[in-house]
């Protein structure tokens, strides 16, 4: 027990005073003059023990009297809500479930709204000393320290819906925090989300804790949901039909038609698709669209005009890239170019690549290592600078034509675990099979019954030590062409020379589609959006060596400075945990915009599960920790707000205020008892 007004118990020292009167009886006695005493002596005894007596109890209700008075005044109430004897101050524990699937409506109004109601309801109810732990899914606004009352209603009112969400493991780790690992006195609002509170282990809970739940489902839960979003095709092109993806799916037991809204960099796109599910059905849809100019393009995808849709977080998927970044192909040579005249007249008829020659007996820097694919042309000296400014990207490697000149070619391949041999001269084929291979998909759909592919006279031996895939093979089933990946990074090493004395590949048809598809396979995958709390490491230019790097939001009201890191001579960026909240942001050096990325919210709530209180107890059956949990409130039962009053505090001010009248009531009683004669 405690008291609410606990600073009255000095009134406690008024009890002083029929204690001095009962020590100090001012009362003046009279004499009377008898012939004879010996007759009064009996009668003088019994008086005095009566008189004795009497005082004793006098005294004794006038101290309960005055005691119940100021305990009474003092509000005594019940305190189940310390949760150790040696806390004298009562604590509680208040979880307010902010995630997604909170905004389903009853009586309209959404669940949310309706928890922090009850939780202001049951602050209000509690005693000025309590002290409460309020906690959300919003981490950043959680407070390690306990709140007064004030403190946590604004607490409550403030909270709004955040995309992050913990599980039911880290909710009671954090309320142990939280309880400094005493025993836990907690309310629960929650809707018990199936993907939140599933779990299937012993919880680690003090001895002595209570979670009451107040649970809040919607009578009626409906949702679509734009899953995500994606392109088939790396390349981002303009003046050409680009086409998206995009997966839905219909919730709810009942048919949904509804507009499908597309747009890019607010009006230079703006398009839509009618779309109709079945029940339960998910489904993916394209869009189709062309851009005229490039840039960094700003997307947004949304669904409009649908019925029987109670979640709205998942209606719109916001996404972004750029058609700006060049593809840039490094041609590296030793004085001789062979293959330079066939690789340039390539990849320069293609719009999105930027090719540059170099030959390293020149001298060369970062910068001319610095490409999307590095193609190393017959180089017998690979010098050992070049070997570890290249590791982390995507390799094409020519072999040298002269055996002799493989020494240094195989200590490059080496930390691939990849070397070449000396084969016998002969005259090589390469395979009809290889134009129907994986790595040929949908190129040549109708072949010649003849068809001559290219020669060769003389090859290596690909030796590994590693599994390595075969891209291309020769009619004795040889290995051309081999792709080795390491470190997500590829090399694509050829076992023959390309000089015309040795092969005539680079004057045939195959040349082109061999060299397209290893430029498709490493092309720019850019990151459309990325999902909170599920950020991974962002690699940005090269040549931004600088950590000057800032992350904003689109309207400026947001900044921060990222932790990065050089990997492999690229800054990478650390986002995860820093950026939570949905929306567009903007990766600068000063004032220049160098990348732009999207967030969405995690997707897992767009499946409206909620567990049934008994559902979710069970779960602890064979743990034997049920008894933890207690419902105290659902919109599914009677009104039980009263609840709240009742287990937050116990007032007892008013069994005192008997007491006194008893006391009082019993003065009067033994006054005029001791009256009567005797």
């Amino acid at each position: 027990m405690s008291f609410q007004y606990p600073q009255f118990l000095w009134a406690l020292s008024l009890i002083i005073i029929p204690i001095l009167i009962h020590l100090f009886n001012l009362q003046r006695y009279k004499t009377l003059y008898f012939s004879d005493l010996t007759l009064l002596k009996s009668i003088q005894i019994e008086s005095k023990k009566r008189s004795q007596i009497k005082n004793f109890l006098l005294l004794l209700c006038r101290v309960l009297l005055i005691s119940f008075l100021v305990i009474a005044f003092c509000k005594p109430i019940s305190n189940p809500l310390n949760s150790s004897p040696s806390v004298t101050t009562p604590r509680i524990g208040i979880y307010i479930d902010n995630s997604y699937s909170m905004s389903s409506t009853n009586d309209n109004q959404s669940l949310l709204e309706t928890a922090k109601s009850d939780a202001i309801h049951l602050i209000n109810s509690c005693s000025n000393e309590t002290r409460f732990y309020v906690l959300t899914h919003d981490k950043s606004k959680n407070k390690a320290y306990s709140l007064d009352k004030e403190q946590a209603k604004s607490h409550v009112q403030n909270t709004t819906f955040t995309s992050a969400n913990m599980g039911l493991k880290q909710l009671i780790l954090n309320q142990k925090e939280q309880f400094k690992s005493e025993p836990i006195y907690s309310y629960w609002f929650t809707d018990l989300q199936k993907n939140q509170f599933n779990h299937g282990a012993k919880l680690k809970i003090p001895d002595s804790s209570q979670f009451l739940v107040s649970l809040y489902q919607s009578d009626n839960i409906y949702n679509i949901s734009v899953d995500s979003i994606w392109f088939k095709e790396k390349d981002r092109k303009i003046l050409v039909e680009d086409e998206v993806f995009i997966k839905i799916k219909n919730w709810n037991d009942t048919r949904s038609e509804f507009q499908l809204k597309l747009k890019i960099n607010d009006s230079e796109i703006i398009t839509q698709k009618l779309v109709s599910l079945e029940k339960f059905e998910e489904k993916t849809v394209s869009i189709k669209y062309i851009l005229k100019k490039h840039g960094i393009k700003k997307g947004e995808l949304y669904i409009n005009d649908v019925s029987n849709n109670e979640l709205k977080y998942d209606d719109k998927l916001l996404f972004t890239y750029s058609t700006d970044d060049q593809y840039k192909v490094k041609y590296l040579y030793l004085d001789s170019n062979f293959n330079e005249y066939a690789l340039k007249s390539l990849f320069n008829t293609l719009n999105e690549v930027s090719f540059q020659s170099i030959n390293i007996s020149d001298g060369f820097n970062e910068n001319d290592l610095d490409g999307n694919l590095i193609i190393l042309d017959e180089i017998e000296i690979i010098p050992s600078s070049i070997s570890q400014q290249i590791k982390g990207q995507h390799i094409v490697l020519i072999p040298p034509p002269h055996y002799k000149s493989l020494e240094s070619t195989n200590l490059f391949l080496q930390s691939y675990g990849l070397s070449l041999n000396r084969k016998p001269f002969a005259t090589y084929i390469l395979s009809e099979k290889n134009l129907l291979s994986p790595f040929f998909k949908n190129v040549f759909k109708d072949l010649d019954q003849n068809i001559d592919l290219p020669k060769f006279k003389t090859t290596y031996e690909i030796k590994s030590a590693n599994n390595v895939r075969s891209l291309m093979r020769y009619e004795n089933d040889d290995d051309f062409l081999v792709e080795k990946i390491q470190n997500n990074k590829t090399l694509y090493l050829f076992n023959s020379s390309f000089q015309p004395e040795n092969s005539n590949i680079t004057s045939h048809a195959i040349f082109v589609p061999t060299f397209l598809k290893i430029k498709e396979n490493t092309s720019i995958n850019q990151d459309l959006y990325y999902l909170t709390n599920h950020i991974k490491p962002i690699k940005i230019r090269q040549d931004l060596k600088s950590t000057k790097i800032i992350i904003s939001d689109q309207n400026n009201k947001f900044s921060i400075h990222p932790t990065t890191k050089l990997i492999n001579g690229a800054l990478t960026l650390y986002l995860n945990g820093v950026l939570e909240k949905e929306g567009l942001y903007y990766i600068k050096k000063e004032d220049s915009v160098i990348k732009t990325i999207s967030l969405n919210s995690n997707r897992r709530e767009s499946e409206l599960q909620s567990y049934q209180f008994n559902d979710f107890t069970s779960l602890f059956d064979k743990y034997d920790q049920n008894s933890f949990f207690k419902l105290v409130r659902s919109n599914q039962m009677d009104d039980k707000r009263e609840y709240f009053t009742m287990q937050s505090k116990k007032d007892y001010w008013i069994y005192f205020i008997v007491l006194a009248l008893i006391f009082i009531i019993l003065e009067i009683i033994i006054i005029k008892y001791y009256e009567k004669p005797v």
